[in-house]
């Protein structure tokens, strides 16, 4: 994995550090940020692609920074439409640059390919971190409303991986997966709830424990509550997890009433 400090980001991340530190606001870093990208006439595809990836970046190395990440997404969408020298709109696989943000949604469905390793423990608690950040970031950009970041599907991922499936078979991924599923009802709970969205096939289909209807429904919405509940007191695993459980459990409790 290429490291934040390579030379490959430094630009970007100069600006990003700046927004961090209030020098700049997330206005200015996506201006910024734009024009860098856009500066390779040849390669304006790798120069996108890589903005996308120090996000990401960024969004596992710097979770206090998570509202100033989706906040220069936010504002990116919000560019003028990118020209090219004679006047045309810049497209990349049919999307607009800047409003359709390009190939994003690429790399989210790359970062939902991560898993946990069985050790060592330094890389098995590296990875953790980074599911649950990148899934605590992804529920924070879906806050917005903003329509460019439709990723419900990913929420549903994770919450299938997290509560559809045997515990002893899961086992090893829960401490990652539980406390990243509690961080979407944390964040989007109520809009969970109200979702009745549904994936045809094998996109929306249920976990081994989930019979039901493939995308999301109240009934579902049910069974993860009272799976919640069951890990909520599940000894095996650790007690951080056991209260991300019991959290989520009781804010979906909240949300009904």
């Amino acid at each position: 994995m290429v490291a934040i400090t390579e030379d490959t980001f430094a630009p970007r991340f100069a600006i990003l550090q700046d927004l961090f530190s209030d020098s700049i606001s997330a206005q200015q870093a996506a201006e910024y940020l734009a024009s860098i990208s856009l500066a390779d006439d040849s390669d304006l595809e790798g120069g996108i692609t890589s903005l996308w990836s120090l996000i990401f970046k960024c969004a596992y190395d710097f979770p206090d920074h998570h509202d100033k990440l989706v906040n220069v997404l936010v504002q990116l969408s919000k560019l003028p439409n990118a020209k090219t020298s004679n006047g045309d709109s810049v497209l990349l696989h049919d999307m607009q640059v800047w409003k359709d943000l390009p190939m994003l949604g690429w790399q989210f469905r790359d970062e939902w390919n991560a898993s946990v390793p069985a050790g060592p423990p330094d890389s098995r608690q590296s990875a953790i971190s980074r599911i649950i950040n990148r899934d605590r970031f992804t529920a924070q950009l879906m806050a917005t409303k903003v329509p460019v970041f439709a990723y419900s599907w990913f929420a549903l991922i994770t919450l299938r991986e997290a509560l559809e499936s045997p515990t002893e078979k899961s086992m090893g991924k829960l401490e990652g997966l539980i406390p990243a599923a509690a961080a979407w009802i944390s964040i989007l709970g109520a809009d969970i709830y109200q979702w009745n969205e549904g994936f045809d096939g094998a996109l929306g289909k249920g976990g081994p424990l989930w019979k039901g209807q493939h995308g999301f429904c109240k009934e579902r919405w049910q069974f993860w509550k009272e799976r919640f509940g069951e890990l909520a007191i599940l000894e095996e695993i650790g007690n951080d997890v056991r209260t991300a459980a019991r959290d989520a459990q009781r804010t979906m409790e909240e949300i009904e009433k």
